[in-house]
């Protein structure tokens, strides 16, 4: 099977720009799966998803889209599909009149896509709220019109940039239905950009971990918490104010040692049994006159994962293994 999306080498340099947005980044998308975008602010997210659109020439490299070229290809773009953070809605016209100028321009038939068009809105939530002006909406439903309008067309590549950013938890969780079901039904590749990365690790297959315009890591997320990934002590206290000097005996003893309000974590030092720092971590709590309400070894979670990575710089600019 063709990957749905394949980068040899891409770059892409901005006049007057200190470095290029994106430098020498190698990955292969594999069809039908769905990928996290994973990276801080300015780490060229939106950079790469406009070259896989075709809306930017790379400087240097090569991108793929199913095995053709998004830039001389015209086939190429008809198989991608994007919902973009902030795309503009022209807030004048009634919301289903904003979808059929979408279909117009994409020279989509409207009667055609009709059937379709009313399970998409009804899916999302919209079906009421179709004759009314884009202004009225709220966030969420703006949100949802715009992932309505990058659907008018089941895509073979769907992209997605912070698509349940202004949505509350039902949502949030309709977006990762509809996704789901994009998948087993269309078998709909999705390339998922989101700040939100415990969202990421519920729904995606891969993660693309990138910053400073290199690929860190392309893995599962399992597996980059089990490479990653360390055992550090968990202490829940009953009142938060003991936490700091904890934290400074825990950093004299020369473990890592933060706190949030009156929850501590205490990490052993390199190659150290996090389940050894117990009895001493429960001792001083006792001593410092803090109540525990638990405590306990806990393994580092994905955001504790790329927080670690993309503080290192651990780029790698070879060809990123899935």
């Amino acid at each position: 099977m063709t990957d749905a999306v394949t980068a040899d080498g891409l770059t892409k340099h901005y006049p007057k720009a200190p470095r290029p947005a994106i430098s020498q980044v190698s990955f292969a998308i594999p069809a039908e799966e769905v990928v996290g975008l994973l990276g801080p602010n300015g780490a060229g997210k939106s950079t790469l998803i406009r070259m896989i659109c075709g809306a930017s020439r790379p400087s240097s490299g090569s991108i793929r889209i199913f095995g053709a070229d998004p830039l001389h290809d015209p086939m190429a773009k008809t198989k991608v599909a994007a919902m973009h953070q902030g795309a503009p809605l022209d807030m004048m016209l009634p919301a289903v009149d904003c979808l059929r100028i979408a279909a117009r321009f994409r020279g989509l038939n409207w009667r055609e896509i009709q059937p379709w068009v009313t399970e998409l809105t009804e899916y999302l939530g919209l079906k009421d709220s179709m004759r009314r002006l884009a202004f009225q909406l709220s966030g969420g439903q703006k949100q949802r019109l715009q992932l309505a309008r990058a659907l008018l067309a089941v895509p073979q590549l769907l992209i997605l940039d912070e698509p349940s950013a202004a949505l509350d938890v039902a949502g949030r969780r309709t977006i990762w239905e509809l996704v789901e079901w994009l998948r087993q039904e269309y078998r709909v590749t999705v390339l998922w950009a989101s700040h939100n990365i415990d969202e990421l690790e519920r729904n995606c297959d891969r993660v693309l971990v990138i910053n400073q315009g290199q690929v860190l890591r392309f893995a599962r997320p399992r597996d980059l918490v089990r490479e990653f990934g360390t055992e550090h002590v968990v202490a829940e206290l009953r009142d938060e104010r003991p936490a700091e000097a904890i934290v400074a005996w825990a950093l004299g003893e020369g473990w890592k040692a933060s706190h949030a309000g009156a929850l501590l974590r205490v990490f052993p030092s390199e190659g150290g049994d996090a389940h050894a720092l117990i009895p001493a971590v429960s001792a001083r709590c006792r001593d410092a006159g803090a109540e525990l309400v638990r405590i306990a070894v806990e393994t580092d979670s994905l955001e504790d994962v790329f927080v670690r990575l993309t503080t290192q710089g651990e780029a790698r600019t070879s060809v990123a293994q899935a």
